[in-house]
């Protein structure tokens, strides 16, 4: 039997011990993705897209080899792959994935992947 509390989608109720993920549900705080993206702590969100026709789910998955993990999952099949150098990794970068210009796409090309494309 486990003392841990059932998930709620969206309201920050589960543990995290360790570098276990945590969920933040749907973004109904953006401040519990953007504290630990800032720390590089493993961390997963859910969106929709402003058309609200496809599901977005970003996900920091810690430190590899002294980088931090980022991935993006459109409709939950990986999109994006990337391991950004410390530091390197804010909601502008991001942003900058989704190509919204920030004058980061040198960093975002030089870390990261796509998948499936």
């Amino acid at each position: 039997m486990s003392n841990k509390a059932p998930e709620q989608k969206g309201i920050e109720t589960a543990q995290q011990a360790g570098g276990e993920m945590f969920d933040c549900g749907e973004a109904s705080d953006p401040g519990c993705f953007m504290n630990r993206m800032s720390s590089c702590s493993p961390v997963t969100v859910k969106m929709m897209s402003n058309d609200g026709k496809t599901s977005i789910r970003l996900s920091i998955l810690g430190v590899e080899n002294e980088k931090c993990r980022f991935q993006r999952k459109l409709d939950e099949v990986l999109n994006l792959d990337c391991q950004f150098p410390k530091g390197t990794l804010n909601w502008d970068t991001i942003d900058q994935t989704f190509g919204n210009e920030k004058g980061l796409q040198g960093v975002v090309d030089s870390a990261c992947k796509s998948a499936g494309w």
